[in-house]
């Protein structure tokens, strides 16, 4: 293994940890979830939770669209640099 697949693979795993925490404080639409157990229906919440829930969501899309172009890139390093 090079360096780069190391680094790439490092970086892979903290990306998926990352998709996997701003998946998991989205909000359901039922109001349950991790979102349930902060009390996350208070009235200064409710009007912070749009734009919360807006804010992971664009996390969640870059972060996957982030995850998919390292992949292919720590792929083709490994096909073209042997």
């Amino acid at each position: 293994m090079s360096i780069l697949e190391i680094v790439g693979g490092i970086l892979m795993i903290l990306m998926c940890i990352a998709i996997v925490v701003a998946v998991a404080l989205q909000e359901s639409p039922k109001g349950s979830g991790i979102s349930a157990l902060t009390g996350g229906d208070s009235y200064f919440n409710r009007n912070q939770g749009r734009t919360l829930d807006s804010m992971l969501a664009k996390t969640t899309k870059y972060l996957a669209i982030a995850f998919f172009v390292l992949t292919v890139l720590v792929y083709a390093a490994d096909v073209f640099l042997r």
